[in-house]
């Protein structure tokens, strides 16, 4: 037998933590007990928008369809002399701390930086099915420049 992860092993999940040690036999709850408890079924269907998006092909580019206005992108084909990649990589980025600004406070940099990792795996999961005649780069990024960790994907 092989087990085969997709994701690496989950850390710092502060609330998972407290509420499994306030059960007295913990062998018997673990994450999905946790998600069966706190996660509605409706807030998980929406966070799917996040991890499986929509597209828009334009000039040879793909862009996440709910950041994608042309009369924006037109400006940044132009300023970046209709560089597709550059265009991409620009408007397809998306910040972690934004997707969830009304409950960042007491929230670990890890956990967003493992939930852009997870956002990172289905977007080249999706990317690959829907455009399979082309290759991209989906990169997760956490420097100084950021405003905390941030995803996305432009053709290569």
């Amino acid at each position: 037998m092989k087990k085969i992860s997709v994701l690496r092993p989950f850390s710092n999940l502060v609330k998972y933590e407290e509420w499994r040690s306030s059960w007295g036999d913990q062998s018997q709850v673990d994450i999905f007990s946790y998600v069966s408890f706190f996660c509605g079924p409706e807030d998980v269907l929406l966070f799917c928008r996040v991890l499986f998006p929509d597209f828009v092909v334009d000039r040879g580019g793909v862009f996440l369809s709910r950041s994608f206005e042309m009369d924006n992108a037109s400006s940044w084909f132009e300023t970046l002399l209709g560089d597709v990649r550059a265009v991409e990589r620009l408007l397809n980025h998306t910040h972690m701390y934004d997707i969830f600004s009304s409950c960042s406070q007491g929230v670990s940099d890890e956990i967003f930086l493992q939930l852009a990792d997870a956002v990172a795996v289905s977007w080249r999961l999706v990317l690959r099915d829907k455009f399979p005649e082309k290759n991209f780069s989906v990169e997760v990024s956490n420097t100084e420049q950021d405003y905390g960790p941030t995803v996305t994907f432009y053709q290569i």
